[in-house]
């Protein structure tokens, strides 16, 4: 008769005494959140989905290299605006002048709800370990600490000491355990317009992985730019090239007119595309605004006219 191992349940990556929550599980509330105890899983899900991340699991590497974390007092001296979000997916994105980072729940430092809700589930391991691994970079000395403290990232009640002693229990879990990080966690921070291009490469989706724009302009200045960048460039060309074949006292090869005038209507095709690629991309996002606005005046004057019916059925009755 075969013996068949059984895989033991994995523990909380970090030790008990070092918890930062020390919350009971006897009451009927998640802790430190204080939504019903019930709905512990499609909260974490909700906290820590990758789903965004994962599709394009392969080409993360284009929006940052492996291991790259910058830690909030880094971020600051680049001169980052630190954005608190609660959605996952932007946890460590940054674009521009801004970077996301998701504040820690203390349901994930509490040892004995981690055990009983999260060790079960191999998916909210790996993604509670990753995230937790991603804090042991971003809060590495105490200016992290006290940046931490003022953006809400962790609670007020933990002290440097706690944190302090909470993060090497972490880290030296990850050190012997590196393989329960999940993939996205593999990477720091991202820069989230390059996560954008793969998303609109890929899957061909205007929005991309994440848009922060709330206006046209905004969304199409990054196309404008590059399309004006190549303009200036084959107009300098031609410029040149106009310049050295006019020149009448020169013998002018027919090698160098040749190229000129291929070089002209090969800009001139380059052009006509750039504006119909453009219109492509305008076209059908302001019609997707235009449907999704239209429907909702249609739900909106259908919901009116409804409770308008009703309260004149409920005046007649009366």
């Amino acid at each position: 008769m075969r013996d068949e191992s059984v895989t033991p349940r994995p523990l909380p990556p970090f030790a008990p005494d070092t918890q930062l929550n020390v919350e009971p599980l006897t009451s009927t509330f998640i802790p430190g959140e204080y939504l019903p105890l019930t709905t512990s899983f499609d909260f974490l899900m909700r906290s820590l989905t990758q789903t965004k991340a994962e599709r394009i699991s392969r080409h993360l590497w284009f929006g940052g290299p492996p291991g790259r974390f910058r830690s909030l007092h880094q971020q600051h001296a680049l001169h980052r605006t630190i954005l608190p979000c609660e959605d996952p997916g932007l946890h460590l994105i940054w674009a521009k002048d801004s970077v996301w980072f998701k504040p820690l729940p203390p349901c994930l430092t509490n040892y004995e709800f981690f055990t009983e809700y999260i060790c079960p589930s191999p998916e909210l391991y790996r993604l509670a370990c990753g995230f937790l691994f991603s804090y042991t970079n971003l809060i590495r000395w105490y200016s992290d600490y006290q940046i931490a403290k003022d953006k809400g990232f962790i609670r007020e009640d933990v002290s440097w000491e706690q944190w302090q002693k909470f993060r090497l229990s972490l880290k030296e879990f990850f050190e012997s355990h590196p393989e329960v990080i999940h993939t996205r966690y593999q990477y720091g921070d991202l820069r989230l317009s390059r996560l954008n291009f793969v998303y609109l490469c890929k899957f061909m989706e205007l929005n991309g992985y994440h848009n922060i724009h709330t206006k046209y302009g905004g969304y199409f200045s990054t196309y404008f730019a590059s399309a004006i960048l190549v303009f200036a460039f084959a107009s300098v060309t031609l410029t040149a090239m106009q310049v050295a074949i006019s020149v009448p006292s020169i013998k002018i090869p027919s090698d160098l007119v040749v190229t000129s005038y291929r070089f002209s209507i090969a800009v001139l095709i380059a052009v006509v595309g750039i504006v119909v690629s453009l219109m492509a991309l305008f076209i059908p996002i302001v019609l997707a605004d235009l449907r999704k606005g239209l429907l909702a005046d249609v739900r909106l004057a259908r919901k009116l006219r409804l409770e308008g019916l009703r309260a004149t059925t409920m005046a007649s009755k009366a």
